[in-house]
């Protein structure tokens, strides 16, 4: 299957998604033992998580990604100082946050997840020009995923114990939307 990133498209996420998203984190062992840690619950409490992010009364804008007219994962972005216990990081400063997952398996492992993530920093994540950087911070073991920050041009940071509610040890990884600027053909 050749990449075509004009294909890549997001959605906002709506409730009629959240069955699907709900099969990856839960079903699919790849992205279970990176995202499932907060949603041992049940469907319902799934459900409660993520319509405030949908309804708009949580900060976080939740998208389906699409390749194609097929959905292929899940994207958000959010201010860090949006949140409690951001504050006491620096690097969070004016910065946005995002998470991504590739839930269809015919999809990871194929440079998609670098695509997207170039994508939607640049039409999502930096239409907000205030924001200076995106800082994301994936598990220190979940190596596909910050193989392909890196790529996209994030740099690791540093290494953090916990953020927020997040509990287990995590990379700080951050790009600056200057070197995405430069990096346009």
């Amino acid at each position: 299957m050749a990449l075509q990133v004009e294909n890549i498209s997001f959605k906002r996420l709506r409730r009629e998604h959240l069955p699907q998203l709900y099969e990856w984190i839960t079903k699919e062992p790849q992205i279970n033992r990176f995202w499932g840690y907060s949603y041992n619950g049940t469907y319902g409490e799934f459900v409660h998580e993520f319509v405030g992010s949908i309804k708009g009364r949580d900060p976080t804008e939740p998208y389906l990604i699409y390749y194609l007219e097929e959905p292929i994962g899940y994207i958000q972005t959010f201010r860090w100082s949006d949140y409690p216990g951001s504050e006491q990081f620096a690097e969070l400063r004016k910065a946005a946050g995002m998470d991504i997952l590739i839930g269809a398996p015919a999809y990871r492992g194929k440079g998609f997840g670098q695509a997207v993530i170039r994508r939607f920093l640049a039409e999502v994540v930096f239409r907000d020009g205030s924001v200076t950087c995106c800082v994301t911070d994936p598990d220190i073991r979940n190596k596909p995923a910050i193989r392909a920050y890196e790529k996209v041009g994030f740099k690791i940071v540093r290494r953090v114990e916990e953020v927020s509610e997040i509990t287990r040890p995590v990379w700080f990884m951050r790009v600056e939307r200057k070197q995405l600027e430069q990096k346009k053909p």
